[in-house]
């Protein structure tokens, strides 16, 4: 019976995400207060469900069969950045359905996909450095993917305005200065981020495992993400690439976390996180 609650809250979480994606795109084909409203509403109230299930889960206030890896942190950080980017800034509706629309996808990946998770997952999940190294990861890549989101957006609206369509969906998209700032400054952040991330999960991983750390396809894929989003944030400062040519690059490195991703939710790494 406990395990049928279970589910059925963890469905009802995926309903509720899948409705404010359903209304978050009928507000960006007819625009109307009603439709963006209610998709707000009701991803504010997956952040909050979300939020609840994770502190129940830190404190053993209810017993939770499911593990929470980062996955779920990475959909949990996405939906609080777009909260707070949606909240702060005008014209920003079809960034915020792209980044709801990974989250989405990672927290669906997250429930769905059985994976056994072993203890010493969660014993580094509560070692201050392996928190502090999970946390710092999540968080590059939650920057790295709101940039490629912006970068996106802006090759979308570049085309739409050199070929001079002028409809609504051009008129929901950010201003190009706006989103090519956006996509510089997520890349700025992140790439620190990820390279501290890194730094503390060779020094805790070589101490546990010593050498065959090196043996995990995960690290070389994360080693990956950095060159990717290294080599786009070098093009921009050292020489000044910009505009499309810069999008473009940034866009593609999204790859990049998608396999990320993938190997995260297979039994191809030993650890199934960031």
């Amino acid at each position: 019976m406990e395990v049928f609650a279970e589910r059925w809250l963890f469905d009802f979480l995926i309903y509720l995400y899948a409705l404010s994606l359903l209304f978050s795109f009928s507000d960006l084909l007819y625009p109307n207060l009603r439709s963006r409203r209610l998709s707000a509403g009701l991803l504010i109230t997956v952040w909050f469900c979300q939020s609840l299930l994770f502190i129940l889960w830190i404190f053993s206030l209810i017993p939770i069969a499911l593990q929470f890896d980062a996955l779920f942190m990475y959909s949990w950080a996405l939906v609080t950045f777009t909260l707070v980017i949606q909240r702060l800034y005008q014209r920003m509706d079809l960034f915020v359905f792209f980044a709801n629309v990974i989250g989405f996808t990672v927290l669906a990946i997250h429930l769905f996909f059985a994976r056994d998770l072993s203890p010493e997952y969660t014993k580094l999940l509560l070692s201050e450095l392996g928190f502090v190294h999970i946390s710092l990861a999540i968080l590059s890549y939650v920057s790295f993917s709101l940039s490629s989101i912006c970068a996106g957006l802006y090759l979308i609206s570049n085309y739409l305005l050199k070929k001079k369509k002028w409809n609504k969906f051009l008129f929901r998209l950010p201003s190009l200065d706006r989103l090519q700032v956006f996509s510089r400054y997520l890349v700025l952040i992140g790439t620190p981020l990820l390279l501290i991330a890194m730094i503390l999960g060779v020094i805790w991983y070589y101490q546990m495992i010593g050498q065959l750390f090196w043996n995990d396809v995960k690290v070389w894929t994360s080693s990956l993400v950095m060159i990717v989003y290294g080599f786009v944030l070098y093009q921009w400062v050292v020489n000044r690439w910009n505009g499309r040519r810069l999008a473009w690059w940034n866009t593609i490195a999204l790859v990049s976390i998608l396999l990320n991703v993938l190997i995260s939710s297979t039994r191809i790494s030993f650890h199934h996180w960031f």
